[in-house]
């Protein structure tokens, strides 16, 4: 093939416009023919199949190993031994919180004073959810100007 037709084909190749026929008589070119130096990098290009294809992997095949390994089961262990912790310490905590407040004992002046600030907190609460239902309105109301305003 001759250095004009080589360059032809590159042409095509960077363009992303050659055919496979085209393709493999570039990569026969680089394998097999002396190469001018500006030609040199796609050498590299074209040559990297074929050196590919003569690689073969020496190493362990990690796909072949058991899957029940020792590791896998320490693993395993661990993460059930963490939630359980985890899940025992909860209980416990909670357990504690719920007893801390049982043992308190009260005067009945304290008890007086307790279920005044009760009563307020409970009438608060009250008002505030009545209020809370009265914004629904608003977001109505914030939708449409956003409508008006896009005119």
């Amino acid at each position: 093939m001759e250095l004009r037709e080589v360059e032809r084909l590159i042409e095509k190749y960077e363009e992303g416009s050659t055919s496979l026929a085209e393709e493999k008589q570039l990569k026969e070119y680089f394998n097999t023919h002396s190469v001018p130096s500006r030609l040199e990098s796609y050498r590299i290009i074209f040559g990297y199949t074929t050196a590919a294809r003569k690689e073969t992997y020496q190493g362990k095949n990690p796909v072949g190993k058991k899957p029940g390994s020792k590791y896998a089961w320490i693993a395993i262990a661990a993460s059930i031994v963490l939630a359980l912790g985890l899940f025992v310490y909860q209980n416990n905590s909670a357990y504690k919180m719920e007893n801390e407040h049982k043992d308190i004992v009260m005067t009945e002046e304290q008890e007086q004073t307790y279920q005044q600030a009760r009563q307020t907190l409970l009438l608060v609460s009250e008002y505030m959810n009545e209020g809370k239902e009265e914004l629904v309105h608003l977001k109505e109301i914030n939708s449409a100007n956003k409508f008006i305003n896009l005119k």
